[in-house]
């Protein structure tokens, strides 16, 4: 990813403590970035039109302005806070119903090099509520997307890339150089630890009844995986104590490693995919983005 020069944060309206204004504030103070503060809340006051003329009409305008005077004021109050960081910021409020629609026409319109957006607890389980809006900027952001989560960052944490060096497409191999070159870069400015997450699954099914070879075929494919993941990491001044790889359920080993290591933010990749993947990869993806304790950095290969 090229550095951070512009980034586009879209402000929960009815969320006074957001953490994405948190993240941004630092991201931008530590890369010098433009901010553009994007807010949309739907206003359900009837339109002129369906009004009739009168005292009724002027009383749907008073509510109409004083609607729009109240969120420009929390923008006003937000960029203040960046500006006194010496942040460069602007502010833009939309009252759209669709909220994709207008969140994804403003970044092909803004161009950021990432659009940060938070996510919040659903419950006293601290289930994450992904919405319908955050599923389609997941799919269609053509910028990165860092979902946030509510909870504070570890000063001592990291930043994590999960990546997948045996996948047969070459596209998923110039993903992984992108994920690796985006988590090193920001690592560096954020002063955080940088770590390489890669789980692998021996299938021990073309085993069977050969129990007696399961070892051996269990360590052949952990090397495998070992001199792939080293020849990824060969480019980037990355030891091995820096690589967490591990073997069995994705999402356990993954949740796992994320507390162990303190990670800040998670690096995700996604490609373009046919029907079948989408299934088998929706799944997985929607568990990391409902169960992961930590940010998630969506990245997509350049076209």
């Amino acid at each position: 990813m090229k550095s951070l020069k512009k980034l586009l944060v879209i402000v929960d309206p009815d969320n006074d403590s957001d953490f994405v204004i948190e993240r941004a504030i630092l991201l931008a103070f530590n890369s010098r970035a433009q901010v553009l503060l994007f807010m949309n809340k739907a206003n359900v006051l009837p339109q002129d039109s369906g009004v009739q003329p009168g005292l009724a009409s002027r009383f749907f305008r008073t509510q109409k302005q004083l609607f729009l005077e109240h969120y420009q004021s929390r923008l006003a109050a937000l960029q203040t806070r960046f500006e006194v960081q010496g942040i460069d910021t602007d502010t833009y409020f939309t009252s759209d119903k669709n909220s994709a629609a207008v969140i994804l026409r403003k970044i092909r319109e803004f161009k950021p090099d990432m659009t940060l957006k938070s996510v919040q607890n659903q419950s006293a389980l601290s289930r994450i509520l992904i919405t319908n809006t955050d599923w389609k900027l997941v799919k269609n952001c053509p910028s990165p997307l860092l979902l946030v989560k509510a909870r504070a960052w570890a000063e001592d944490g990291a930043i994590m890339a999960a990546v997948d060096p045996l996948h047969s497409k070459a596209q998923q191999n110039q993903l992984d150089h992108l994920l690796l070159d985006t988590t090193a870069g920001l690592a560096a400015s954020l002063q955080l630890n940088t770590r390489v997450f890669h789980c692998y699954f021996p299938d021990l099914s073309s085993m069977f009844p050969k129990v007696m070879d399961a070892e051996d075929y269990v360590r052949e494919v952990r090397d495998t995986h070992w001199t792939r993941v080293r020849a990824l990491i060969a480019d980037y001044d990355l030891s091995d104590d820096q690589v967490s790889m591990t073997r069995g359920d994705l999402i356990k080993t993954l949740l796992q490693t994320i507390r162990k290591d303190r990670v800040n933010i998670l690096v995700l990749g996604a490609l373009s995919r046919n029907v079948v993947e989408s299934a088998i990869v929706g799944s997985t993806a929607e568990k990391i983005l409902y169960d992961t304790p930590c940010d998630v950095l969506i990245m997509k290969q350049d076209r």
